[in-house]
């Protein structure tokens, strides 16, 4: 028997084995992911590196984008991975999740307060996405070599891996040019409701492999500058599909959730009174069986608290008066009547009250025997033995 436990153990251990070797791991992405915790090539990691090496307080969203306010997050920077090899063509690369109620709920985080940090293409998901926004991307032949101007030309000098991916702004929409060359706009900032976007025209500007090439470093050290000392720099991770499910309770309201607490405390007290004793225990059987006394006691109890008194008097008063009924009319019965009478009316609320009814019930009885059998002063035999001798 142990021989064959040993066998069928050796046995699941090696299919196990196989299992493992050939499961099929999962190759590297086949583009640049622009993630933040991506050290290859395409990644991000050097930026939040940079940032976090510069004292600016970074971290990564992971949640859905309706819960920025809640985050605690100031800036966000917003970077799809390379499009090129993602789903959206070949089938294959980095996944994407992005969709109009997340680009929605994004949307209103920025006119609340917000500051995007949008770099590169942001994928459509509708055909209305581009009316209400005071940009477009189009396509210029870019020359890597040419001179830089605008506000931050100075501070960054040069660029390697500028694209040609150039901003084209729309008329009148108070958009702020910083950065462009002779090919387009490459950074530009503006308004939207209280917050305000900064737009970049090229994702790869700030990949891990150019990063430390001319000034894109200090290029990207300017796009997320904190405009507080306290503000937070968030790296989107969610639009990769990093996505950390909020926990169910966040979705109800505060009513729900106090309701939710009360069920939860009588659930517990519930509990701990089975658990836990709150007084003294209760005998399924007395510790001793109870006296004459205590049960005529528990029985007068019953009796009044069923309201079996009153019963209990007409009972005995009709009696009284059917053998009264039997004997003469003497001035002894005829006071006994009157007692019966005047008793008829009164309701009993103690049990002497009532012991007294009977009482008046067994003198009437006595009564109508002494008045029809002179000899007798009771129900029992006037002489008992002796007189039923003598008769014979």
């Amino acid at each position: 028997m142990r021989r064959d436990l040993i066998w069928a153990a050796l046995l699941v251990a090696l299919l196990v084995a196989v299992s493992l070797l050939k499961a099929k791991q999962p190759g590297p992405p086949q583009g640049a992911t622009r993630s933040s915790v991506d050290f290859r090539f395409g990644g991000y990691r050097a930026w939040y590196e940079l940032l976090a090496r510069e004292r600016v307080q970074v971290t990564r969203f992971r949640e859905h984008h309706d819960a920025l306010a809640a985050s605690g997050a100031g800036a966000l920077v917003f970077a799809f991975p390379d499009q090129r090899a993602s789903v959206w063509n070949a089938g294959t690369g980095v996944p994407s999740v992005w969709d109009a109620g997340e680009r929605g709920a994004l949307r209103a985080w920025i006119r609340e307060g917000g500051r995007l940090i949008d770099v590169g293409v942001t994928p459509s998901t509708s055909r209305d996405d581009g009316r209400d926004e005071p940009l477009f991307l189009r396509q210029t032949p870019g020359d890597a070599r040419a001179a830089l101007h605008g506000p931050w030309s100075g501070p960054v000098g040069a660029l390697v891996a500028r694209g040609t991916d150039r901003i084209g702004i729309k008329p009148h929409q108070g958009v702020q040019t910083l950065l462009a060359d002779r090919a387009g706009v490459l950074v530009v900032r503006y308004r939207l409701g209280r917050g305000e976007v900064t737009a970049v025209a090229s994702a790869s500007l700030f990949e891990n492999r150019v990063l430390d090439q001319a000034g894109n470093a200090r290029l990207a050290y300017l796009v997320a500058t904190p405009r507080t000392p306290h503000e937070t720099v968030a790296f989107d991770e969610a639009i990769r599909g990093d996505v950390v499910d909020r926990p169910w309770y966040t979705a109800l309201d505060v009513p729900e959730r106090i309701a939710l607490a009360f069920a939860a405390l009588a659930g517990l007290l519930w509990l701990l009174y089975g658990i836990v004793p709150l007084g003294p225990p209760v005998r399924l059987r007395p510790p001793r069986e109870p006296t004459s006394e205590e049960f005529v006691d528990a029985v007068a109890a019953l009796y009044g608290r069923a309201r079996a008194r009153d019963h209990a008097r007409d009972a005995l008063l009709a009696d009284a008066r059917r053998s009264l009924e039997r004997g003469p009319r003497t001035a002894r019965s005829r006071a006994l009547a009157e007692q019966i009478a005047s008793a008829q009316d009164r309701s009993l609320s103690t049990d002497p009250a009532l012991v007294a009814v009977a009482r008046l019930s067994r003198i009437a009885r006595e009564e109508t025997v002494r008045a029809t059998n002179p000899d007798r002063r009771s129900t029992a035999p006037a002489g008992g033995a002796r007189a039923r001798r003598r008769r014979r």
